[in-house]
């Protein structure tokens, strides 16, 4: 004769010794969970170990970042360093850019005049 606790009927030997069994399982589970909760030492290590991984990545972001930005400044002050220089070259180049594509427009041409090409 099984019948539910709440219903007022008796339980039969095999389904007390279930419930029992299920009973001590969740007392065990509570107990290890308060004692989890009660072991401050492992507590205080486990947030420590957790901190300084996150402080070991902020770190390195940190060290990443300055490195990027100190990459930044020299690309920048040598950039302008080589301004005048810069400026110089690309006049030169205009001027003598022209005549020496026309010269070289001539001697093609004269080239082909002559069947070389």
């Amino acid at each position: 004769m099984t019948s539910d606790p709440g219903k007022g009927g008796t339980a039969g030997p095999d389904e007390l010794r279930a419930r029992i069994e299920l009973t001590r399982q969740e007392l065990g589970d509570t107990v290890a969970a308060l004692a989890d909760k009660a072991d401050v030492k492992s507590r205080a290590q486990e947030q420590a170990a957790r901190l300084s991984r996150s402080a070991g990545v902020r770190a390195a972001a940190a060290a990443g970042g300055a490195l990027l930005v100190g990459a930044l400044v020299l690309r920048r002050r040598n950039r302008v360093r080589m301004r005048p220089y810069v400026r110089r070259a690309k006049l030169r180049t205009r001027k003598t850019a022209r005549p020496l594509a026309k010269a070289g427009a001539k001697a093609r041409r004269a080239c082909r005049s002559k069947g070389h090409h």
